[in-house]
């Protein structure tokens, strides 16, 4: 019977001593992979870089205006961008974000500024995706164009239903931003084109009707 409760507890000294090396081990590999990623100069500015492409780019008046709109610097910004040891140019990304946006599918916007710490300007902004919302009277004349059109008049036609106004319709578009001599960032932008207009049937069906800002007409019916 001892013998059998030795054994049982040599066993379990094993595995606890397998357990405890796979953690040393997992830690060990954690710690080099941290150290080996934190190594990584593309990604790392100085504290004194940070804190100079900060105030270089809170210093511009397009990020003044930005601020002024309710964005705020992101506490994970600012980052390097880019890095050339031969030229000896770096250019530090800081970002701003703002919250809430209304009737979107996405919680937050963000700019990107891209700062020149050699020549101590913001050489590029990426606006990225726009925060539109229509104005009262954007959304009336969008009501006044589709209950204008022929097609939708027919559709509506002895029907009860409600209206309303629903997301921006906007075109998305790419653009490249030079941010250092030899160097350049993909940026994107958004125009608003028009708006959505639905109308909702008693059936619980509804007609989604797409209104052209530009050309002030129908431009598609969805079935």
């Amino acid at each position: 019977m001892k013998s059998k409760v030795i054994i049982i507890f040599a066993v379990l000294g094993v595995i606890g001593l397998v357990i405890a090396l796979a953690f040393v081990g997992s830690v060990t590999y954690l710690k080099l992979s941290s150290e080996a990623w934190k190594e990584l100069p593309y990604w790392e500015l100085t504290d004194e870089e940070r804190q100079t492409a900060i105030e270089i780019a809170m210093q511009n008046e397009t990020v003044k205006q930005y601020l002024d709109q309710g964005y705020n610097r992101s506490g994970h910004s600012p980052d390097c961008i880019y890095r050339n040891d031969e030229t000896g140019i770096t250019v530090g990304e800081v970002l701003l974000a703002k919250a809430g946006f209304g009737g979107r599918w996405y919680s937050h916007h963000y700019i990107f500024i891209y700062v020149n710490l050699n020549t101590g300007e913001v050489t590029g902004i990426n606006e990225g995706l726009k925060d539109f919302r229509l104005t009262e009277e954007q959304a009336k004349k969008a009501k006044y164009i589709a209950l204008s059109d022929p097609e939708v008049k027919k559709i509506l036609n002895g029907k009860d239903y409600e209206i309303e106004v629903g997301r921006p319709l906007v075109k998305m578009s790419s653009y490249e931003i030079p941010i250092a001599e030899g160097f350049s960032v993909m940026g994107s932008t958004e125009e608003l084109i028009g708006a959505s207009v639905k109308f909702k049937f008693t059936d619980g069906t509804i007609l989604p009707v797409h209104v052209s800002r530009e050309q002030e007409e129908v431009i598609r019916i969805s079935p």
